[in-house]
């Protein structure tokens, strides 16, 4: 290690599950707070010349609702639930996050879940 750098020591868990989707976690019971946070592998440079901002429109779109969920009613929900929510989109990825108390945990992985599978 250089001098002046930083040791962490903090678990981390990946499990692949049997549909191909890749979970990390990092548990800290000390902290009564979740994070989630949903990387997919699409981004700007899928896009063709001349024809760009798919991903970013898809970023907003994927905000919209899902066969569960009414429009506008994805963030109200978690925001309802104290969570703070945003999205990103860049060259090789769309990503979806939300922290709230560890309480509304499986809100989150149920509202993502119905998005990746419903999306409108």
């Amino acid at each position: 290690m250089s001098p002046g750098a930083t040791s962490l020591s903090y678990p981390i868990i990946e499990r692949r599950l049997d549909n191909g989707l890749r979970v990390i976690a990092s548990p800290d019971h000390g902290a009564p707070l979740v994070a989630v946070n949903l990387w997919y592998n699409v981004g700007s440079r899928h896009e063709q010349p001349g024809r760009t901002g798919f991903a970013h429109l898809f970023e907003h779109v994927m905000f919209q609702g899902s066969a569960h969920v009414p429009s506008g009613q994805h963030i109200a929900l978690l925001q309802a639930a104290g969570a703070s929510v945003n999205a990103t989109t860049w060259f090789d990825r769309t990503n979806y996050f939300e922290a709230l108390p560890s309480g509304g945990l499986d809100l989150a992985l149920w509202l993502e879940a119905d998005r990746l599978g419903t999306s409108p």
